[in-house]
């Protein structure tokens, strides 16, 4: 297939765009490269990266042209940079999505697939099916139920249309973030020697970012039919923040602080849909994405994590 990657050179992009150009797809990169190129392999006869916001419009109706698919990953991904950057977050997160979908179907692209998040749903204690209304607590959350409407209301003829609500995502990329639950206590484990939980009761879902890039290939290689207008979790394991914390430990060898509980909010979902249609089960453990990160910290990755925002995906100043 010719695959158009929106914000492939992010997290998860970095990892799935090699995934894809190995199975044998034809890729195009199209990311405003706040954080940079991604790592990702020079231009070649299957791969093309373009620098583009998906706010210009023309420019994105010309990275349209010929795809068959498109995976959407772009976007403000962080919730605390959502609030820092209000405007920002409307932009990109909201505002640009109806637009995009439009320029894709006027292109004719086939399938589109929108990374979603389990965080649509908002907090709770139950496993939360694909049935359920979305009920986000937070600001990301809001633009991803925004964006999920556009997108299911977009459905038509031959445009597939389909939301991968992943869970919180763990492991090695190459352009890599510490940001998420597992990746952050990893990364204090190892240069802090110190896991600091606030509370550690409230729960969260996971999902190593190699199996979410097995589901995303997944996605393009079964019949539109299976996945049009279909929402899937991509879920690994639900734990509490504790239960989290002791792997990364027993992993790593740091200790535990627990304070006070500072966020109420649990995400937990359940998985068994993506098992059921797809016939779909992840393959990596969390304790694996642990080593794979302790791994590089051991080989001398990273010098700068501790300073450097971009591993936090903190930006500023492009409005």
């Amino acid at each position: 297939m010719n695959v158009l990657v929106p914000g492939g050179c992010g997290y998860v992009g970095a990892m799935l765009v090699p995934w894809l150009l190995a199975a044998g797809h034809k890729v195009t990169v199209y990311d405003a490269m706040w954080f940079g190129r991604g790592h990702l392999p020079g231009d070649n006869g299957n791969l093309t990266v373009v620098k583009g916001d998906v706010r210009y419009q023309k420019l994105f109706r010309k990275a349209c042209k010929g795809k068959d698919a498109v995976i959407y990953l772009a976007g403000l991904t962080k919730d605390a940079m959502c609030i820092a950057e209000p405007l920002l977050h409307d932009d990109v997160n909201r505002a640009a999505f109806p637009n995009v979908l439009q320029i894709a179907q006027d292109e004719g692209v086939k399938r589109f697939i929108f990374a979603s998040s389990v965080a649509a749903y908002g907090s709770s204690d139950d496993d939360a099916t694909e049935e359920e209304a979305l009920e986000p607590t937070t600001l990301y959350g809001h633009a991803k139920d925004h964006c999920e409407a556009w997108l299911f209301a977009s459905r038509a003829g031959s445009f597939a249309a389909t939301a991968v609500r992943s869970a919180s995502v763990c492991g090695y990329s190459p352009r890599m973030r510490f940001d998420t639950t597992v990746n952050m206590m990893t990364h204090d484990a190892m240069r802090r020697g110190v896991i600091t939980v606030n509370g550690g009761k409230q729960k969260r879902s996971h999902i190593h970012i190699k199996d979410l890039c097995d589901f995303y290939q997944l996605l393009l290689d079964v019949s539109a039919e299976r996945i049009s207008g279909q929402s899937f979790n991509v879920v690994l394991e639900n734990q509490s923040v504790m239960q989290s914390a002791q792997l990364v430990a027993d992993v790593t060898g740091a200790k535990i602080e627990v304070h006070e509980r500072t966020d109420n909010r649990s995400y937990t979902v359940d998985g068994s849909k993506a098992a059921l249609v797809l016939g779909y089960a992840p393959k990596r453990t969390i304790e694996s994405a642990v080593c794979d990160i302790q791994s590089r910290f051991d080989a001398g990755y990273w010098k700068d994590s501790a300073t450097n925002p971009d591993y936090q995906n903190v930006v500023s100043g492009v409005l």
